[in-house]
């Protein structure tokens, strides 16, 4: 009688749905909004020393886990995301990435971008499945529009790296830096604020710039369209069944 319920609590634990229910959207987002607005800046400002790019690994890979827990391991997305993490990992762990140069920088931006690419298309199956409109749901949105920044920041860091006159202004000294500030410069050109500190200043740049200042503008009012009809059909169905 004592064996049933408790074989009843170890698969309520484990079972996939844990995180696939949407919790998984909410540790994504705190992992996100730690990176971008703490992590990033203070590695930027050398508080952690010697330390920082381990600091900023240690946490994009809380990130990746947690954005691949939200789908639900089972899925093969979910795993090939973990393991180009850890392929992206273990090139940075074995000095590839500052050893070979610009080569590896390249490597290092265009493996980051996929998995973040990846993550956004994970998010956004999470966030557009059939069912009612939730709070996780509306995370899920904030993560995408974030994610999409963070890949800006990394297409302008792959850019300067290519092109070390791609930008005007201050991009300040050594790889934390430049991080950190396209990163503040790709979330200024997303909510289309432009200061006008970092310029972009050759034609990749500038049609990025371009690019992520149009999604900018078009992402929310079609994502709350979107939403508001997931809401009312979500609605309308349950009206049907009662």
């Amino acid at each position: 009688m004592t064996a049933e319920p408790k074989k009843r609590r170890v698969q309520v634990l484990m079972r996939r749905d844990l995180w696939a229910r949407d919790e998984g959207l909410t540790v994504l987002l705190g992992a996100l909004l730690l990176m971008i607005f703490i992590v990033n800046p203070l590695g930027a400002a050398g508080v952690f020393r010697g330390y920082a790019a381990l600091v900023h690994d240690l946490w994009l890979a809380l990130t990746l886990l947690s954005g691949a827990l939200a789908i639900g391991w089972r899925r093969k997305v979910a795993r090939v995301v973990v393991l180009s993490a850890i392929l992206l990992f273990a090139l940075r762990g074995f000095g590839f990435v500052g050893g070979a140069g610009a080569l590896g920088l390249v490597v290092d931006a265009v493996l980051t971008l996929f998995l973040l690419s990846t993550l956004v298309l994970m998010v956004l199956w999470q966030v557009f499945r059939e069912g009612p409109i939730t709070r996780q749901r509306v995370q899920g949105s904030i993560i995408i529009y974030l994610l999409l920044g963070l890949i800006w920041a990394e297409a302008y860091t792959l850019a300067a790296h290519l092109d070390s006159d791609a930008f005007a202004g201050n991009l300040g000294s050594g790889q934390s830096a430049l991080s950190a500030r396209l990163t503040y410069f790709s979330f200024v050109t997303l909510t289309t604020v432009g200061y006008g500190d970092i310029l972009p200043t050759n034609l990749l740049t500038r049609t990025l710039a371009n690019l992520e200042g149009l999604i900018g503008q078009l992402f929310p009012a079609i994502l709350i369209a979107r939403l508001v009809s997931m809401e009312i059909a979500a609605r309308e169905t349950n009206n049907t069944k009662g």
